[in-house]
């Protein structure tokens, strides 16, 4: 694959694209964890083994006290304020905006389909911030991935929802997960389902805050499954 980079509101953003980029391809935002970058995942993208897809891969916007240059966070998970989740969903709205509208992933000439299929992805507080921008991003999203990661404020991420209710989603964690621990995603799952959220599924795997081979194998097969009925 063609790695690139563009900048966002100021902030680094990569772009993995397969050789050739079909009409119409999707595009997958994948997003890091805590105290990383972009660079984490673009193997795990490689990885996934979807041919025909455009993955983004954006830096989060803050920068914590304390962590190295380079590294990175969506959020600051001691202060316990929302506000930064907001921002930072505020900036993910516009990375989705740019790709969405993207001239040279166009639909074909007579299409049905107005724009690509669009996929929110990602790990720990890059799941958390999948959850919250796919859900209530006003365009349409085709599924949402969230890996070993929860949600802070239901009410908050759910009350004025704009995702469809037949949106695919998947929640993967670890059980032997120390750092953020499977009950979020179990509490995340519950509280989708209680809100009208159909089409939720959360698997659990023996292992810790990572991302195994067996992990990745489900998340490959559910965006297979979802993108090919979309494309």
């Amino acid at each position: 694959m063609i790695l690139s980079e563009t900048q966002i509101e100021k902030h680094s953003c990569l772009i993995l694209d397969p050789p050739v980029i079909p009409p119409g391809a999707p595009v997958i935002v994948t997003l890091h964890g805590l105290g990383t970058n972009a660079d984490d995942l673009v193997p795990f993208c490689e990885q996934l083994k979807l041919p025909h897809c455009r993955f983004v891969l954006p830096d989060a916007p803050m920068h914590l006290p304390g962590y190295p240059e380079g590294a990175y966070a969506w959020y600051d998970f001691q202060a316990h304020d929302r506000k930064h989740i907001e921002n930072s969903r505020d900036y993910l709205y516009k990375v989705l905006d740019r790709f969405s509208n993207d001239p040279n992933l166009r639909p074909s000439p007579g299409s049905e389909k107005s724009l690509r299929p669009l996929v929110l992805m990602g790990f720990s507080q890059g799941g958390v911030m999948s959850l919250e921008a796919g859900l209530n991003y006003k365009g349409k999203i085709a599924a949402i991935v969230s890996m070993s990661g929860y949600m802070p404020d239901p009410w908050a991420t759910l009350t004025k929802a704009e995702a469809s209710f037949e949106t695919p989603i998947l929640l993967v964690h670890g059980t032997q997960d120390n750092v953020v621990p499977v009950d979020g995603s179990r509490h995340a799952a519950e509280s989708l389902k209680q809100t009208g959220y159909q089409a939720v599924t959360l698997k659990e795997f023996e292992m810790g805050h990572t991302i195994t081979m067996e992990s990745m194998g489900e998340v490959s097969g559910f965006l297979t499954k979802v993108l090919g009925q979309n494309r």
